[in-house]
């Protein structure tokens, strides 16, 4: 059988897409990524598959793979063509495409790599069979946005096949004029290995730490989480408490959190790196995770904490719901810092939490083990069974 070559657009400091990539390792598939969006480093996780000897080959398209330090020099060259108002990520992708046809391309995430694609000349894009990934808010937030309204019913048009984490966005994708085959509604980054499922052993009653995402900017609410805490902590010096992906506009309320409640609040700020081991290390050790938005799709770590046994709190404004509905243990409530601290409050202190971190482990077992999401992720470029 002839080896499948795939374009893959994505962004290349996300370990999303590199999670995604890894489920391939052992398939015939030539895999040449391709970035949608600025970087300045290439996600530790892509690097090694890249510097791998496995079945799967992963390639930097050129020119991308002759810098070292391509992220810096992108920045740059980047800016510079800003400036004299020419996209050359644009004029790079199309000369991916000269002489070249894929089997599959491979849009993962709309705003960035879904509008590269749909800026190439029609030529290019009726000849290869594209498949666009919706990332959390990629439909659901920006659908109310004129112009990326425009752009995301003229990707959708020429996708030939669609995938999303939440049946609400498939939904959406059908309303605005997506017309393809649907592939499966599945987590845009794989499921989880059996090293991850082990990791969650601590009782829920021996927990007393509450991780919880505080980002600000577009799509976050992390300063009604800081409000609710601020109230929480009181008379709490045994609680401690993650901060992380802080974003700078909520810095200083996270700071004063801090002095307010000194020893019990560690911060972590979005651009800080930690590595994705000790991410799971506080998940595995924390009695709650919290998060607020204005708009989401599953959110990946609410998924982690199912797996992890933090019993997950996240406003109605993700996709969580569907995950409770499949039996799931969990609270979805309206963005409102007064609605957090009821929940927080409730749910810290509830006699039947461990029993709810053992139902929520052997349900994402099933329903999020790395094997069995693997064997719905092969089909997404024709193949059926598991090599």
């Amino acid at each position: 059988m002839e080896r499948k070559q795939v374009l893959i657009i994505g962004m290349l400091d996300s370990i999303h897409l590199a999670r995604w990539l890894s489920q391939f390792e052992d398939q015939d598939i030539d895999f040449i990524i391709f970035p949608s969006k600025k970087f300045k480093y290439v996600n530790f996780d892509l690097l090694q598959l890249i510097k791998s000897k496995n079945l799967a080959s992963y390639t930097l398209a050129r020119p991308y793979f002759y810098f070292k330090y391509i992220g810096f020099l992108e920045f740059g060259i980047i800016s510079f063509f800003k400036l004299i108002k020419i996209d050359f990520r644009k004029i790079l992708l199309r000369l991916v495409f000269l002489n070249k046809k894929f089997t599959y391309v491979h849009a993962i995430e709309i705003q960035g790599a879904g509008y590269l694609y749909n800026a190439l000349p029609k030529k290019i894009t009726e000849l290869n069979n594209l498949i666009l990934t919706n990332y959390g808010s990629d439909i659901y937030y920006y659908q109310n946005v004129l112009e990326h309204l425009v752009q995301i019913k003229s990707i959708l048009k020429k996708a030939k096949y669609y995938s999303g984490e939440c049946h609400r966005d498939y939904e959406l994708a059908l309303k605005l004029g997506f017309s393809g085959d649907f592939l499966a509604c599945m987590p845009n980054a794989g499921g989880f290995k059996n090293d991850v499922f082990d990791l969650n052993i601590v009782s829920s009653d021996k927990r007393n730490l509450i991780v919880a995402k505080c980002y600000g900017g577009i799509f976050g609410l992390g300063n009604l989480v800081i409000a609710a805490l601020n109230e929480f902590l009181i008379n709490k010096p045994n609680v401690k408490v993650l901060l992380y992906s802080v974003t700078k506009d909520l810095s200083d309320q996270a700071l004063f959190l801090q002095t307010n409640f000194p020893g019990q609040i560690l911060i972590h700020n979005i651009n800080d790196k930690m590595p994705r081991t000790s991410f799971l290390k506080y998940f595995s050790e924390a009695k709650i995770y919290i998060a607020a938005s204005r708009s989401d799709g599953i959110s990946t770590s609410f998924l982690e904490a199912l797996c992890l046994g933090a019993f997950p709190i996240q406003t109605s404004t993700s996709c969580a719901q569907e995950w409770i509905d499949v039996g799931f243990e969990g609270k979805v409530i309206i963005p409102d810092s007064s609605q957090i601290l009821i929940s927080l409050s409730d749910h810290f202190s509830d006699p039947l939490q461990n029993a709810k971190r053992v139902k929520n482990l052997e349900l994402a077992k099933i329903n999020l083990s790395f094997d069995s999401l693997k064997y719905q992720a092969l089909r997404f470029y024709g193949i059926d069974q598991i090599a």
